[in-house]
């Protein structure tokens, strides 16, 4: 992926954001939630943890530790599911196979409408989102 994609797929996410905000969640209902979306998964539940980072990162998954950490006490679904879908690819970075799997969690665990207006900024900016089972 180019670091140009990378922006588009930044770009994206924070106008569905802006234009779709998704419920923010306390660090307690975030690993109460976490935990059931990876049951539903069939994933194992990283740990969740709060951290100072830059002011730049609102959070990160961190594979060899299969930990997500966020920097605010409040983050949000979104936040939650997009470092979920880090986790949960073999590439690690925000190519197709991280924003088919973002989408996908977002519908499943969200809404359809939310996953659809991801979907569509997704594609509106020339980003590629591969077809999936959404019965899965």
């Amino acid at each position: 992926m180019t670091s140009i994609d990378a922006t588009l797929t930044y770009e994206a996410e924070a106008r569905y954001e802006d234009q779709m905000p998704t419920r923010v969640l306390t660090l307690i209902e975030a690993a109460a939630w976490l935990e059931a979306l990876c049951a539903a998964e069939d994933l194992d539940p990283p740990i969740l943890r709060r951290e100072r980072m830059s002011r730049n990162i609102e959070a990160a998954a961190l594979p060899d530790e299969w930990c997500i950490v966020v920097c605010d006490v409040a983050p949000t679904q979104h936040t939650i599911l997009h470092e979920l879908a880090h986790l949960s690819c073999a590439n690690k970075g925000h190519g197709a196979e991280f924003r088919t799997q973002l989408v996908r969690f977002t519908r499943r665990h969200i809404s359809v409408e939310h996953a659809a207006y991801l979907y569509r900024l997704f594609t509106d900016a020339g980003l590629r989102v591969d077809p999936f089972d959404a019965t899965r």
